[in-house]
């Protein structure tokens, strides 16, 4: 089988970091595992590797921490897969040390590989988070201004270990909405920021173009006039909000 044109101006990709042999398929066919990591993109199978002008059909992936996977991020091995291909280790044995390898899905890209105005990020939360498996958030509107209420990261931050719960407040919000985008649809690329953002379970000021319609959830009006948008990734959900600005309440 031909694989499928390149049709798109940039690709997704890995850095080949091993590859080696194995026992033959019940056809005799040689097979080869290749360790990819710093994937912009999880290949699945039917989908194709591309070095220089050869391609190979995946057969296979397996990795139990392809969550990590995410564009323009160093995953220092976390992100690490492995991919199953028919043939040789031969084709493989002259590529420099950690040789980017192209990826090239038999669907449709993501979208952030077919635009030019992708939104960036800027993490916001330092020294603090929300607890990272039962944050329990709380949205109270106050004329203009939205407080979000959670608990805690006393594991992570242990100046929180006998505060119950923190807030944020985001001044003259405009509009606000609580996704059902979990931690398990982030890492499987349900999210419309899934390979964009930097991590899952961070706090965000993203500019740019956001894409809002790409996530069917309405928003809720409120009186303000704010147009920044933030973005916090929590146990179950993602709160966005639209406002003038943020700051951490002293605690409760």
């Amino acid at each position: 089988m031909a694989p499928p044109p390149t049709k798109h101006p940039t690709n997704p990709s890995a850095r080949l970091t091993d590859f080696c042999p194995i026992a033959p398929d019940e056809k005799g066919n040689a097979q080869t595992v290749l360790m990819l990591d710093q994937l912009t993109y999880i290949p699945a199978p039917g989908d194709y590797l591309q070095f220089g002008q050869q391609h190979w059909p995946i057969l296979r992936t397996e990795g139990h921490k392809k969550r990590s996977c995410l564009t323009g991020t160093r995953l220092k091995g976390l992100g690490s897969i492995g991919v199953l291909i028919n043939g040789t280790p031969d084709a493989f044995a002259d590529l420099p040390r950690y040789a980017r390898i192209t990826l090239i899905p038999r669907g449709a890209l993501p979208w952030h590989f077919t635009v030019t105005d992708l939104p960036r990020f800027a993490q916001l939360n330092h020294g603090w988070n929300a607890h990272p498996n039962t944050p329990a958030p709380s949205l109270t509107l106050n004329g203009p201004d939205l407080t979000l209420s959670l608990h805690p990261n006393a594991y992570q931050f242990q100046k929180y270990h006998d505060i119950e719960r923190i807030q944020l407040q985001f001044h003259s919000c405009s509009a606000y909405r609580m996704t059902s985008v979990n931690d398990h649809g982030w890492y499987l690329g349900q999210c419309r920021f899934s390979g964009l953002a930097p991590n899952w379970g961070e706090f965000y000021e993203i500019s740019g173009h956001t894409h809002d319609t790409r996530d069917p959830t309405p928003w809720t009006t409120a009186p303000g006039t704010g147009g920044r948008h933030f973005h916090f990734y929590l146990r179950d959900s993602a709160l966005e909000v639209k406002a003038q600005d943020w700051k951490v309440l002293p605690a409760l």
